[in-house]
């Protein structure tokens, strides 16, 4: 690697090799990252549909619960998204031990 400098900035130069070098680096952890990908640590994201799906819910029964604070949620540029684990925490939270049809 070769330095040039001025009075404000920095320059480093690479040959060839060095490059490659570089290149091949970068595509290792990008195949790392992909990999790693199905296993993060980032939480389970539901979309509105799904819980509705999960819990049996309407619209507006969702909506009740939203407005209430029974349900935890976020809005990110127009789109409603829960937390996996607060929707399974609220049916352990009610759950009372009788099954119904």
């Amino acid at each position: 690697m070769k330095h040039i400098e001025n009075n404000s900035s920095q320059l480093t130069l690479m040959d060839s090799n060095q490059l490659h070098e570089l290149v091949r680096d970068i595509a290792e952890v990008k195949e790392t990252l992909l990999k790693m990908s199905g296993k993060t640590n980032f939480p389970c994201l539901l979309r509105t549909s799904e819980v509705k799906k999960i819990l049996k819910l309407s619209d507006s029964s969702l909506a009740g619960l939203r407005q209430n604070g029974s349900i935890p949620f976020t809005k990110v540029g127009g789109t409603i998204y829960f937390l996996k684990k607060d929707i399974l925490e609220l049916v352990v939270q009610n759950y009372s031990g009788v099954y119904e049809r």
